[in-house]
This record gives structure tokens, sequence and C-alpha cells, in this order.
């Protein structure tokens, strides 16, 4: 009996230290390869973008258009306002900014943000005594308008030279119709307006650059130009890498007309936004020739992926494919070796129509590679769809 119990230890004893020498050592049939973490891609590839980010084309990124939303207003004095916005504001001393939606009514004002309190709080300096309002809710900053994401500027040597060219600043002869504006995003029509001017089609002037680059880039309007100047000059040394010079540079917008002419709105880009807070902007008056650079928009989308092709595709059966997305890109189609299907190009004098693809006499699988160029607002497109034929 008692080398029966000594046996039965010893055999449980083994059976354990199998058991646990099983359960450290590991598992061939459970054994998987990890997963090839997913990748974002940078800015300049589509992704998203922050200010000072290299975008497409390698330009820097000066400005994200956002709404910022709004917690509270408090009216400290007669002169000032305190606004504390819902998540940090990223705004900076001398913007300029539109509250709208807020209640009540009395505390929507367009007004300029004066300091810095925190990163959610900002003082502003208002039009009126506003000491008789108490908030009660709503209110934003809201967006630009246009539905646009992003301004870039143009990158160094986008000229052809390794610094900003200089140019006659163009004239603007009637100030009283106010079509100059100032706001972010206006620069592309104040460019667009000052283009079709009389005065200025004879004469030596920015639009002579910008005639070499694609439509999209434009001269900035002042607050533009005051996003480019808080993103390229935070300080002298990074301002200089980028090719900005210290001399003025000039806005589409104009701010005043007196005898000695047009007050255009410029920044000093050798004024350095840390140590000088708040006076990257100043009105030049008969400054010729003047530096400028131009920007242009870009809206966010990775690639046009609204292209409606079909999952599947019968036997011998047809499907069109538009030839250009909703945005109205151009896009090119190609069959892959070893699919079960055919595509024919629509007519090349008329291409808003459609691909015509065929499935094959047999089941199986379709591939195709869809491709589309960049354009000013979307960026290159280049990607495979795979439709089952059956």
């Amino acid at each position: 009996m008692a080398l029966l119990v000594r046996t039965s230890t010893r055999l449980l004893a083994g059976v354990a230290a199998l058991a646990l020498a099983a359960a450290l050592a590991p598992s061939v049939a459970s054994a998987s390869a990890a997963p090839t973490p997913r990748v974002a891609p940078t800015c300049a590839q589509g992704g998203r973008c922050n200010v000072g980010d290299v975008g497409p084309g390698g330009g820097k990124i000066i400005y994200v258009n956002r709404e910022i939303r709004i917690s509270n207003i408090a009216v400290d004095d007669a002169n000032y306002a305190r606004v504390t916005s819902v998540s940090p504001h990223k705004l900076f001393p001398g913007d300029r900014i539109d509250i709208t939606g807020a209640i009540p009514t009395g505390l929507n004002v367009s007004v300029t943000v004066n300091s810095l309190l925190s990163t959610t709080e900002f003082l502003v300096r208002t039009p009126s005594d506003l000491t008789g309002y108490t908030y009660s809710s709503g209110g934003k900053i809201a967006a630009a308008p246009g539905g646009w994401d992003y301004l870039q500027a143009a990158p160094q040597g986008w000229s052809g030279t390794p610094a900003d060219p200089s140019s006659t600043v163009p004239v603007y002869a009637n100030l009283a119709s106010n079509l100059l504006d100032w706001r972010l995003g206006a620069g592309d029509a104040n460019t667009k307006l000052l283009k079709r001017q009389t005065q200025n089609a004879a004469q030596d002037d920015p639009f002579d650059v910008l005639a070499s680059l694609d439509p999209e880039w434009y001269l900035p309007s002042e607050m533009e130009l005051w996003a480019m100047y808080k993103a390229l000059a935070r300080n002298s040394t990074s301002a200089a890498a980028e090719g900005i010079s210290p001399d003025l540079y000039l806005a589409s917008s104009a701010g005043s007309f007196n005898d000695f002419g047009h007050g255009w709105f410029s920044a000093n880009f050798a004024n350095n936004l840390v140590d000088n807070d708040g006076v990257g902007l100043g009105v030049a008056l008969g400054i010729d020739p003047i530096k400028f650079r131009p920007i242009r928009k870009l809206w966010l989308h990775t690639a046009q992926t609204n292209l409606a092709v079909a999952k599947n595709l019968g036997i011998g059966k047809r499907v069109q494919i538009p030839s250009v997305t909703k945005e109205g890109t151009p896009v090119s189609l190609r069959v892959l070796n070893g699919s079960v299907c055919t595509i024919v190009a629509p007519a090349k004098k008329n291409r808003n129509t459609f691909f015509t693809l065929t499935g094959g006499k047999k089941a199986g699988t379709c591939s195709l590679r869809i491709t589309a160029p960049e354009t000013y607002q979307y960026w290159a497109l280049d990607q495979s769809k795979t439709i089952t034929v059956r």
C-alpha cells in the first residue's frame, strides 16, 4: 500500500510538471503573425494637418480652419470682455474674430483679440460698453466660410529663386465699394478682382509672377498675411529658413486711400512675433517694389473615394462607372491582369460620361485600378477595387 502511494505521488508530480511545461511552451497551433499597424498618412500625403506641417507640394500649412465654441463671456469692465472657449482656442493677440450665436445677442460682436489669459481664455476689447449683458448660453467663433480646411503658403523657391520676389503694388481705383475683403479665405476673390481692374492690365505687378503658377495660388488678404506671419515668423531663424526676407510683404486687401495712394496691408517679417507681440501688420503707403508670397486653400480629402463601383457583377453583364468624381476631377480606370472583365473608356470629346465595365464569360474576380491627378482642392487618388463576377 505504501509503495502504491509513493508511485502515485511521483506519477502525479510528473503529470503536473508536464502540464506546467505545456502551459509555458508556445502553442504552435494558436500562434499568428502580429497585425501590421496602420500608419496614418502625413499632411503631405493627404492626412490631417497642423499649423507648421509640410503640405502637398512642400509649402507649410499656415492656418487650420475650424470653429471655436464658447462656454462663457464675462464683461469685466466697459472696455473688455473675457471669453472662455470649450477647447484650446489657439488664437493670438491681433486676431480678428466674429462672435456669433451668443445669448444675449448683445454679446455678438466683431472684435480683435487683445491678450491671452490661458489656453482657453482670452481678452477682447469691446466696441462699446457691454457691462449690462450677462452671458446665458451659446456662442461660437465661426470657421471661415467656403468649406476649405487649410491655408498653405508657397514653399521657399516657389518663384524659381531662393528668395521671394519683389514687384509693383497693384492699383485699386475705388475703395468706396468695399470689394476688397480683409478676412481669412478672401484673398482669392481679392486677387481675381485686382486682375480684372483695367488699371492693372499694362503694368508689371505680382500677377505676372503668379501667372507661372497654377491658378489656385493668390495674394493673401490681410488676415491671411497675418496667419502666414504667425506661422513663419515666430522666430527670425525659421523665417529666414523659409526664404522670408526682412522686407515688407504685401496683402491683397487695402485699408485706406489718401493723397499718397492706397494703404496696403503689409507684414514686416523682421518683427519677431515673440519679442514684438502685435506689431506684425501695418499699412504701407506708396512702397514699390514690395515682397510677396502667394498662398492657397486646401480641402481635407485624402483621395476621391466617392466613385460608385458595384461589388458584384453578373457574367456578361455591364455596369457604368463615372469618368469624373463628384468634385469634377477626371479619373483613369484600367483592368489589372488576370481579371475576368473588360473596360471601355468614354469618348475623349466628353469626359463627363462613363466607363463601361463588362463581366467576362466565367465567374471570377475583376480588379480595377483607379487614379486621379492632384488638384489644388484634393490630393491624388490611387486605389484598387475588386469586383466579384458571378
